[in-house]
This record gives C-alpha cells, structure tokens and sequence, in this order.
C-alpha cells in the first residue's frame, strides 16, 4: 500500500452519484422540486469537499450554501457536455477557493521562493502508509497547503488547474504540494515518536 491508495480512501462516493437528465432539465425550467433532489444529491459530497479544503464546519456550510445558489442561478448554463458532478463540483470548488482567498488567515507563499524549493523527492517516500487517519492529519496542514493536496491527490486536478484556480503559477501548486507532504511526514514522526516513549 502506498500513499496514493491511502489518499483514496477520503470518500468521493458524492460525486459519483447520478441524477437523470429529466431532472436536470425540469431543473432548468425552474422546477423546484428537482433542485431539491439535486441538493440532496450532492449536498454531503459538497460540504465534505468545502471542509477538507477549509479545515473550518462554518466555513464550509456556508461554501455549501453558496454553491447550491450559484448552481441554481446558473443551472441553465450546463450543456451536458462532461457530467453533471463534475460541473457541480467545479462550482463548489471554485466557490471554495474564493472564500479562502478572502479569508485573512490564508498565508500564500511569495513567488521568489519558489525557485529555491526542491520538488524532485516528493514522491519518493513510502512514509505515508503508516498513517491511519489522513483527515485527521489533513486538519493539522495550513489551509493552502490542505486545499492544494485535496485538489492534486484527491480530486485529480493538475498542477496547472491549481495554478489556475489561485491566479498563480504552476510552481506555486508544486511547492505547496510539497510543503503539505513535508508537514504531512513530520506530523506523523512527531506522533510515531510520542508513541515510541
């Protein structure tokens, strides 16, 4: 077992939930009932997005919340092109990201130290299987740190949709990756150390 399996255990089963196109389209036309069965479809799989990548129950209520409303006041706006999790998550995700960014306590690494990060050994390291409860862990990570990891590792998004998603570069998703296994091994020495004494 390896980390990416140990990653996956984080519970996307939400996302993967399917609503008939009927609904979508009776959505569409402003039926309030097939929102309801829309927002009771993904409302778990989007507020357990929101928590992991806040770290904050509040906070991610009230990214949930806000991403159903854009969602309803955009839903006219899908083509049915890709699936429809997958647009309603891109929505919670970006939804997200905003509010993290407006958020004060969000620290973002300045572009100069980049360049003097090492991101060539990230994954050469196994340490990970021996971790038992990530999200407990995950909670520990600074909030960027946290959200970049759940993107890249959980969530499939490239270095570069990252980047995208902050308005910053493609290194900026690679450094904070890294700083995030980084924190990740050392939290697990310091608990495997206070469990050795």
């Amino acid at each position: 077992m390896n980390w990416i399996n140990i990653l996956s255990r984080i519970d996307k089963i939400g996302f993967q939930q399917v609503v008939s196109i009927d609904v979508i389209q009776q959505a569409q036309q402003g039926d309030s009932k097939s929102f309801s069965i829309i927002y009771k479809t993904y409302f778990s799989a989007c507020y357990a997005l929101a928590y992991r990548m806040s770290g904050n129950k509040t906070m991610a209520q009230d990214i949930t919340q806000e991403s159903f409303i854009k969602v309803m006041r955009s839903i006219q706006n899908y083509q049915f092109q890709g699936s429809f999790a997958g647009w309603l998550k891109q929505i919670a995700v970006r939804t997200t990201i905003d509010q993290l960014n407006k958020d004060k306590k969000v620290q973002f690494v300045s572009e100069p130290e980049f360049e003097s990060m090492p991101t060539n050994d990230l994954f050469d390291i196994n340490w990970l299987e021996y971790c038992l409860d990530v999200d407990c862990l995950l909670e520990e990570l600074p909030t960027t740190s946290r959200t970049v990891l759940i993107l890249h590792e959980v969530e499939g998004y490239s270095h570069q949709e990252i980047a995208h998603l902050y308005n910053k570069s493609e290194s900026f998703s690679k450094v904070t990756l890294s700083r995030a296994y980084a924190r990740l091994k050392k939290l697990i020495m310091i608990r495997e150390n206070k469990n050795a004494s």
